[in-house]
């Protein structure tokens, strides 16, 4: 389904919702979009759960992972979506304006115009975090997980890396030509039994996840994000210059490679 098809039919979707014709599928969810980011991550949801993907698979959305000895005790997947060929994680970026980035730059650069930049992590490196932190949650390879970064199509990827390996940069109207290519691509990583238990697994975070508990996690990240604790390992972070700049990094380095922007 191209991407215009899958946007039509969500379009149709939420026309249907205001004449009472459907219940509207996000208002089912355990926890609503929050703004505009999230509205991104259903986005992303809705094309992936509407684009005759093939195989075996299952989606969860705003899903929390427990992080073992971390001072933010969790970390939030946008949307996690579980299959036979592995399990793939989507960062949803709703952005608009020129990005600029590399692989290895801690921080990104959204361009509005000459005057209006605005920095933000380095997604790779954060859903990189994701997977490690959910491979090891549900026991399974990191091999056997695929990563996506999903910007918005009002954005310009004008610099960004090409995919790389277990990754891929796209715009949300390519996303699903890029993940048939995946699954086509791929072995089937997961028999009947595996796959019921990772779905149960997963079923058991997400149940977990709740209005309550997202809450708490974005109150978490405020204040370690505002202070001067690692929300890692709960080191001191000190202020340090690199090759882009001042940066804020923990103590512990390099067995904690938490960074934040001094901006």
């Amino acid at each position: 389904m191209a991407g215009g098809s899958w946007r039509n039919s969500y379009l149709n979707h939420l026309f249907k919702v205001a004449k009472g014709e459907e219940p509207n599928v996000f208002a089912m969810a355990s926890h609503q979009p929050r703004g505009a980011g999230h509205m991104g991550e259903y986005l992303t949801e809705y094309a992936l759960a509407h684009g005759g993907l093939p195989g075996r698979m299952r989606l969860w959305s705003n899903v929390l992972v427990p992080k073992d000895g971390a001072v933010v005790d969790e970390t939030e997947l946008d949307v996690l979506m579980l299959h036979e060929r592995g399990v793939f994680v989507f960062e949803s970026k709703n952005y608009s304006g020129w990005i600029f980035g590399s692989e290895g730059q801690r921080m990104w650069t959204q361009s509005l115009n000459r005057a209006t930049k605005e920095r933000f992590y380095n997604p790779v490196m954060q859903n990189a975090a994701h997977v490690r932190v959910l491979s090891k949650r549900l026991v399974v390879p990191e091999r056997d997980f695929v990563s996506y970064i999903v910007f918005s199509d009002r954005c310009e990827l004008k610099k960004v890396p090409a995919d790389g390996e277990g990754y891929r940069i796209c715009h949300r109207d390519d996303l699903l030509r890029l993940v048939r290519r995946d699954l086509a691509s791929r072995d089937v990583a997961f028999n009947g039994l595996q796959y019921s238990t990772l779905e149960q697994r997963i079923n058991e975070l997400a149940a977990a996840s709740t209005d309550e508990a997202q809450a708490f996690h974005a109150q978490d990240v405020q204040v370690a994000q505002s202070g001067n604790v690692c929300p890692r390992c709960g080191g001191r972070l000190v202020r340090r210059s690199g090759k882009y700049g001042e940066f804020f990094g923990c103590e512990n380095f390099p067995r904690c490679r938490y960074t934040r922007d001094a901006g």
